[in-house]
């Protein structure tokens, strides 16, 4: 079962690479808000569909579970799709990808375990390639708001898998992704009638992009993430998705023509670096 789990959480990280393409795209035609509520509305259906009897036993315990892990959720996505209105896919998946590196830090600091030294050298290592990946033509400039919020979103991603890792195990996997999903669904919602209103229409290339990314990099990755996380640490489901910001710079390259300069591409490298240390220096310890 670790193996399929393994398996299974790789798999997700192509799905999410391939979203920041399409995020990145949406942005151009909604707000934040109203992407987000249309996609975690039609994951939600989804999934109430799929696991309709979940939702006649659902616990106390599972509800509060369920909203905290909801929250972090929400912020994570809001600020990198607010962020991706900024920014380039490519910059938003590797700066993302520095939630590997909050992990294992917020979760020592939350035990008042020692952290090994591999982290703090990972640490370093992403925040140097943060600091050169900002940089506009080898010049140091002004951070672009949409780095500072995808900054934000590395950090509630980092919580989110943290807070599923501490109550996977304590209530029924499938009405903690319902739960959770739901809340994003619904604060999305309130966001989007609040701040920016119905859209007009949804295009053809937006109804494809919500599609996707709410049945494919929704519903199925969290079905995933939920449902095989238990069987691996949260560090260590950490070092498997550092391969999502690989994948994003592939498809912007691919798909956006995004070509970072030289010392963007160093810093890229010095973040993956960054995030691959803990595990190859420092293993499970992490």
């Amino acid at each position: 079962m670790r193996r399929l789990a393994l398996v299974a959480l790789f798999s997700i990280t192509v799905i999410w690479g391939w979203t920041f393409v399409l995020v990145k795209e949406g942005m151009e035609i909604v707000g934040p808000f109203t992407f987000l509520a249309a996609r975690f509305s039609l994951a939600f259906l989804l999934l109430a569909l799929l696991f309709c009897r979940s939702l006649k036993r659902i616990k106390r315990q599972s509800l509060i579970y369920g909203a905290i892990v909801g929250i972090a959720l929400f912020f994570g996505y809001l600020f990198q799709t607010w962020g991706l209105k900024y920014t380039t896919a490519t910059k938003s998946g590797l700066i993302t990808g520095l939630s590997v590196v909050i992990v294992p830090l917020i979760s020592s600091g939350a035990v008042k375990k020692r952290v090994h030294i591999s982290v703090w050298l990972g640490a370093l290592l992403a925040v140097v390639g943060l600091s050169l990946l900002v940089l506009s033509k080898g010049a140091i400039t002004t951070i672009n708001i949409g780095d500072l919020f995808t900054l934000a979103c590395a950090v509630f991603f980092a919580l989110h898998i943290i807070f599923v890792d501490r109550f996977i195990r304590r209530v029924d996997y499938r009405q903690l992704l319902l739960i959770q999903v739901g809340v994003v669904a619904l604060l999305s919602l309130i966001g989007a009638l609040s701040l920016e209103g119905l859209p007009q229409r949804f295009s053809p290339v937006l109804i494809r992009e919500v599609l996707v990314t709410g049945l494919a990099a929704t519903a199925l990755a969290l079905y995933v993430l939920n449902r095989f996380q238990r069987y691996s640490s949260a560090s260590y489901t950490a070092i498997i998705l550092t391969m999502e910001p690989v994948f994003a710079g592939l498809f912007g390259f691919l798909f956006l023509g995004e070509i970072l300069t030289i010392w963007q591409l160093f810093g890229g490298v010095l973040i993956l670096v960054g995030i691959g240390v803990p595990q190859l220096v420092g293993g499970r310890a992490t």
